[in-house]
């Protein structure tokens, strides 16, 4: 009775106020079922109430993580538009490097750790002069020096739905030949994966809108679930960007499945808004095809990174809500709440994290936060004897962590 009187009053409003200003495109109706008991099998209690560490204050909320410990130094993708340099020999942190726009994925260039690859985008909320551009930059580490290398993208005369294509089919383009006629700003560049050899980076982009933006700018694309999702590649000794996926629902979160080949046969992706994760053959015997290792997750699946054992960590920044249920099974309400401001939207303060084994196929950890300790967990970093757990809110300070021996895993 609630549902029907609530979907009534919405009917009223949607009639009343008018919708969808921003033009952002809406998907087909998508039913949300109950938690896999795979994974309420495996709910532990809240670990950040008794055993979060904070370590270095002066860091800023953060999307990503990413350790040296050769040289005991990480550097994080700070919210205030720096990378952040985090010294564990002096326990000191500096604002290191800008970026034209904010960082959000990073990850080394190569196992000699000597320049560093971040995707930057823009930030909800935050203005920016148009020659700040959009895309994957590198950061030699000596001389500081940030150095664009892909600014933009193809553009494709059509987006086929859930495409893996397979590798002799993928629509790939030589960058010297990319004009202003025939390619595109890159709309949101959020995370990345690098190949063994360096020489191939899978560069997530969930969206592909004029204005996309990060954090607030993504809420539209959250509640509109267009499949506009895109994983690209790009080859640095070939010089030539790759489609890999397309028509998928906010790709996010990008490991490559088994770094053991020569050459990659799979990754595995969040789709963030569509509460999924995704492994993608992209090469090998069964390419072009995929397969959902997890769906109608209790959250919204963000960043991925495995550990020494193989395991997978996934940060779940927000719960999933009786709203979203509704609202994605019931499409024609999507207007009216994209016509609303943002501020007034219900917004959970829980954030979690859950772990499954190497092949994906088996959940060995859940734990949701009720959010009073930490905020917003963008995604959860194994480094040693303890996680890392970057939060992708403005008003956070200090690296977070927990031991490992305070989360009850399962192997």
């Amino acid at each position: 009775m609630k549902i029907k009187t609530t979907i009534n009053l919405l009917s009223v409003l949607l009639v009343t106020i008018g919708c969808n200003s921003g033009n952002i495109k809406i998907g087909e109706a998508y039913k949300l079922d109950s938690v896999p008991s795979s994974i309420t099998e495996v709910t532990q209690p809240d670990p950040f109430l008794n055993h979060l560490n904070i370590s270095f204050p002066d860091l800023p909320g953060h999307d990503d993580l990413i350790f040296d410990n050769k040289n005991k130094i990480a550097y994080a993708s700070g919210m205030d538009g720096w990378i952040w340099k985090l010294d564990f020999k002096t326990n000191s942190a500096e604002a290191w490097v800008k970026p034209p726009v904010n960082p959000a994925g990073l990850q080394f260039s190569n196992k000699s750790n000597e320049s560093i690859l971040t995707c930057a985008s823009r930030l909800g909320g935050v203005s920016y002069d148009e020659s700040n551009r959009v895309g994957l930059y590198e950061i030699n580490i000596k001389t500081k020096s940030v150095v664009p290398l892909l600014l933009n993208l193809p553009k494709l005369e059509k987006s086929d739905f859930e495409t893996v294509y397979p590798e002799s089919k993928r629509p790939t383009f030589s960058l010297k030949n990319l004009n202003e006629s025939n390619s595109r700003p890159f709309a949101l560049c959020n995370d990345l994966a690098v190949s063994n050899d360096g020489n191939r980076i899978y560069i997530s982009e969930p969206f592909e809108r004029p204005d996309a933006a990060m954090g607030s700018g993504a809420v539209p694309e959250a509640i509109g679930l267009y499949p506009h999702g895109k994983l690209w590649m790009y080859d640095r000794k070939q010089n030539t960007i790759s489609l890999i996926m397309t028509g998928f629902t906010f790709v996010d979160g990008i490991i490559i499945a088994d770094h053991s080949t020569t050459k990659e046969e799979s990754v595995i992706i969040t789709e963030t808004t569509k509460f999924r994760i995704i492994k993608a053959n992209i090469s090998g015997k069964q390419e072009g095809k995929f397969e959902v290792l997890f769906e109608n997750l209790p959250g919204l699946a963000d960043g991925l990174e495995r550990d020494a054992k193989g395991r997978i960590w996934v940060g779940i920044i927000k719960p999933r809500s009786g709203l979203m249920n509704l609202v994605h099974n019931n499409p024609w309400i999507k207007p009216f709440l994209l016509s609303l401001p943002q501020r007034i939207l219900p917004i959970a303060k829980k954030t979690g994290i859950l772990v499954i084994n190497p092949s994906g196929s088996k959940a060995l950890y859940y734990s949701m936060h009720d959010g009073s300790k930490i905020k917003d967990i963008s995604v959860a970093v194994p480094n040693l004897d303890s996680i890392y757990f970057p939060s992708f809110d403005t008003s956070s300070k200090g690296l977070y962590s927990v031991h490992i021996d305070n989360l009850k895993l399962g192997e």
